[in-house]
């Protein structure tokens, strides 16, 4: 980080070091121009009144329109040539900006990836070895205690096995090595499938609200489509407060199906809605951030859905939090 910082200000040193050389680069060429041209310009004058010729003959002369015309043109070219160089010097300097901007953002968002893939990891893990501990020290555990633990010890291992997923998929679509296997996908099967695993799991404080079309039939990959759906909930379930109710609807025409995930949460700034499908993008940092996740998960959604010809859209909610809309063509 500090060794960035400095080669930061090594740089706009540096670019500021050749802008103060070309404005001096440009004044001392103006200057010496007029010097050359007073010089050339005396010399006219004195050749004049040594011929005994008036002030008049000497304004007039064609010699001095011709010495007048060589100091414009000579003024043309170096402010011509000094605001071509200038104007690539700011090109310059915007598009090294831009890339050392890029490139702080690019860092600072592995480093959140980073802190919060450890913390994903390491809590199942050591959720489950207490649990094993556990059960391995008091044997004589009532039956309903056993079996909390063991269902928290599953819970932990499918949040897991969803991270490790997601980790390999965003790892194929990021080398172009992910290849859609189509099908006939219902996608009001799909959704059902994943809302009842997740009642199951992890959204135990949250209600869900259906508003599904039957047999809304899709072609495109399964499990594709299972990720996008597990994704958009999880998402909605994690920013939404206990208690709340999270809406899932289906519907779908000749050409078009539509899915849609609403939440109550804190919503999305306008200014962050096209940043979150980035890879690793997550709202604010790491290291105060309360809600799980890598993110990965909106970043998967966006890719495969493209690779469905689809899109997913992002609204807000009334009276607060967000709307996930998604497209998909019936067929393609």
């Amino acid at each position: 980080m500090i060794k960035g910082l400095r080669s930061t200000f090594v740089f706009y040193l540096l670019m500021g070091y050749i802008f103060i050389a070309l404005v001096w680069w440009m004044l001392l060429l103006l200057k010496i121009s007029n010097e050359s041209y007073a010089e050339k310009r005396d010399l006219l004058e004195l050749n004049y009144q040594l011929r005994h010729l008036s002030q008049d003959d000497f304004a007039q002369s064609a010699e001095l329109t011709q010495i007048d015309k060589e100091r414009k043109r000579k003024t043309y070219m170096i402010f011509g040539e000094g605001s071509f160089f200038l104007a690539v010097l700011m090109l310059m300097t915007w598009v090294m900006h831009r890339s050392l901007r890029r490139e702080a953002d690019v860092a600072n968002q592995q480093k959140n990836f980073l802190l919060s893939i450890t913390h994903e990891l390491r809590s199942p893990i050591a959720s489950s070895k207490i649990a094993i501990q556990t059960l391995g020290k008091h044997r004589d555990l009532p039956a309903e205690k056993k079996e909390m633990l063991l269902n928290n010890s599953l819970h932990d291992m499918d949040r897991l096995q969803g991270l490790v997923e997601n980790l390999l998929l965003a790892a194929k679509i990021e080398d172009h090595s992910f290849s859609l296997r189509t099908e006939a996908c219902n996608l009001s099967e799909i959704a059902d499938v994943v809302i009842q695993k997740l009642r199951e799991t992890t959204a135990m404080h949250q209600h869900f609200e259906m508003d599904v079309q039957p047999e809304v039939v899709v072609k495109g990959d399964r499990m594709a489509l299972t990720s996008v759906v597990t994704n958009l909930v999880e998402n909605a379930v994690k920013y939404s407060p206990e208690g709340s109710t999270i809406t899932i609807g289906l519907s779908a025409d000749k050409e078009v199906a539509t899915l849609s995930v609403s939440d109550n949460g804190p919503g999305i700034p306008e200014e962050e809605k096209k940043k979150i499908f980035r890879k690793f993008y997550r709202i604010g940092h790491e290291e105060t951030r309360k809600t799980k996740g890598t993110g990965l998960g909106l970043y998967i959604v966006q890719r495969i859905l493209a690779l469905h010809h689809g899109r997913v859209n992002i609204k807000d909610n009334r009276p607060r939090g967000s709307v996930f809309e998604v497209t998909l063509p019936v067929g393609f």
